[in-house]
């Protein structure tokens, strides 16, 4: 008997049999987990390197052609895909669907770290990132004034970042869009010339002044104290009043006698805008 006939002949069987896959198809699509953006486990990591004055071909032959030389030894590679810019290295390793992520993560961190002292000295920074589906910002809120400085909006954005750290669904938290400060010192040579100060001799000044240091400690018999010695800079008059120099008459020579030392921002790397504003930008994922 074929199929079709059977199904016309007994209907009552055929609608309760298709009613019964509705209903399980009803119960699958409402109990189902779904997410904007669901994890998986891809096999996907990516190397980047900082490298400053380096040009693209410099990039390539000094640092992406041994990274891709070590990791094509592992198994299970799909394909290595490296762009080189100027200064930056950004290098996309993809296993075979299937393999033990974490397993190949400790592969490739290892090589990466094994090659590290055949690398120029002077990267800046080399780092191995997994790829992960969760890494996306799922809000973004700007922070604006008319007439609050910079400092004061990013005092103001550290608070709300630590209170949104706590939710506990929530990975990270950015704060975005704010220029890293800088201390610029403007040496004056006239008057570095004039007091017999080498720029070495400042920078050794700067650099001893900047310490922090464990004193160890005093035993005094029946009680004992820790001793601090806590010479780190934490305002700009502090960088100002770095001793340079001193005679055996008592003068001494101050940096800010022979340089102007000022707070200045970094270079941006990106511009934000809210409603023709410049704002601070929190990007919670």
């Amino acid at each position: 008997m074929k199929l079709a006939e059977f199904s016309v002949k007994n209907y009552q069987f055929t609608i309760i049999i298709f009613l019964m896959v509705l209903l399980l198809g009803l119960s699958a699509l409402f109990n189902m987990p779904r997410g904007e953006d669901p994890p998986f486990n891809a096999p996907i990591f990516v190397v980047l390197a900082i490298y400053p004055g380096a040009g693209p071909k410099d990039m390539e032959e000094l640092v992406a052609e041994p990274i891709e030389d070590a990791i094509y030894e592992l198994d299970d590679i799909k394909k290595i895909i490296t762009d080189c810019d100027d200064g930056i290295m950004l290098m996309r390793v993809e296993f075979s669907y299937g393999v033990d992520v974490d397993s190949k993560n400790n592969d490739v961190v290892r090589e990466v770290n094994r090659l590290r002292t055949d690398l120029p000295e002077e990267l800046a920074g080399l780092e191995v990132t997994r790829a992960t589906s969760s890494d996306v910002a799922i809000l973004q809120v700007a922070l604006t004034s008319d007439n609050a400085p910079y400092s004061k909006l990013f005092d103001e954005a550290e608070r709300l970042k630590k209170h949104l750290e706590k939710v506990p669904d929530l990975k990270k938290v950015e704060i975005q869009a704010y220029p890293e400060q800088r201390v610029e010192v403007r040496l004056d040579l006239e008057r570095m010339t004039q007091y017999r100060v080498g720029a070495n001799q400042l920078l050794v000044a700067l650099q001893s002044s900047n310490l922090n240091i464990p004193g160890g400690s005093i035993d005094l018999g029946s009680r004992k104290f820790n001793v601090e010695t806590n010479s780190q800079y934490e305002a700009l008059d502090d960088v100002r009043n770095t001793v340079i120099q001193a005679s055996p008459e008592g003068r001494v020579l101050y940096l800010k006698d022979i340089a102007e030392v000022e707070l200045q921002d970094e270079d941006l790397t990106h511009v934000a805008r809210y409603n023709g504003k410049n704002p601070f930008g929190l990007s919670p994922c």
